[in-house]
Formats: C-alpha cells, sequence, structure tokens
C-alpha cells in the first residue's frame, strides 16, 4: 500500500465517522426536541389540574381544623404532645424531613384548633 492509497482509506474511515456523528447529533436533537414536548404537555396537565388539588387540601384542612375543634383540652394537648414526641423522635433518628413533617402535621394542626377555638370564645366574651 503507498501512501495515496493509505491517504484514500484515511478519507473514506473519517468520512464514515463525520457521518456517523452527523446522524448520532441528529438523532439526539430530535430526542431532545421530544423529551421537551412531553415536559410541556406534562406541565400543562398538572397546571390544569393544580387549583382543583389546592382547593380539594385546602377544604380538606378546613375540615380537619373543624372536627379537632368539638375535642375536648385534654384530648386536643395529648395530640399535640404525641405528635411533637414522635416528630421530635424522627428527627433526632435522622428520618427523612418529609416524614419528620408528616409526623409533627397534627400538632400544627391541632394547635391551630386549640388557637381558632380560643379566639372564637374571645369573640363572644365581646359581644355581650
Amino acid at each position: 500500500m503507498n501512501a495515496s492509497e493509505v491517504r484514500q482509506a484515511s478519507s473514506d474511515v473519517s468520512k464514515t465517522v463525520v457521518d456517523a456523528a452527523s446522524d448520532l447529533a441528529t438523532k439526539a436533537q430530535e430526542g431532545a426536541a421530544a423529551a421537551l414536548a412531553g415536559a410541556r404537555a406534562t406541565v400543562d396537565e398538572v397546571g390544569t389540574h393544580l387549583p382543583g388539588i389546592a382547593s380539594a387540601g385546602a377544604g380538606g384542612a378546613a375540615e380537619s381544623v373543624r372536627m379537632l375543634q368539638e375535642l375536648s383540652d385534654p384530648r386536643l394537648q395529648l395530640l399535640v404532645a404525641f405528635s411533637l414526641g414522635v416528630g421530635a423522635g424522627l428527627w433526632m433518628a435522622g428520618a427523612p424531613r418529609l416524614v419528620t413533617i408528616a409526623a409533627l402535621s397534627p400538632a400544627l394542626l391541632a394547635g391551630v384548633a386549640i388557637a381558632s377555638r380560643k379566639q372564637s370564645r374571645q369573640g363572644r366574651g365581646h359581644r355581650r
């Protein structure tokens, strides 16, 4: 094989590599565009359903507070103490934050119920 045949073979290999790289880049670009279109569709769908989810969550929280307001003070205090104890134990044990927050949420709701109950009693007292 002489130098010109080596150059020709090298040129053919280079063209093949360039063509393969170009095809790969085109496919990657098409894949990225398809992934972006899918992400946009998902975001649009979530955006459509988010207001309903938020209103359902707010309604559920309001109903929970109403139900908690009907409990006696000692039961609410027991619920708060238990929830705080579980939350503190999970936090010290190194549990994930989401789990710890979930354990503390009953204490938050019971606290809101106690505070709103006291405000409603004070409001009734001022009306007399």
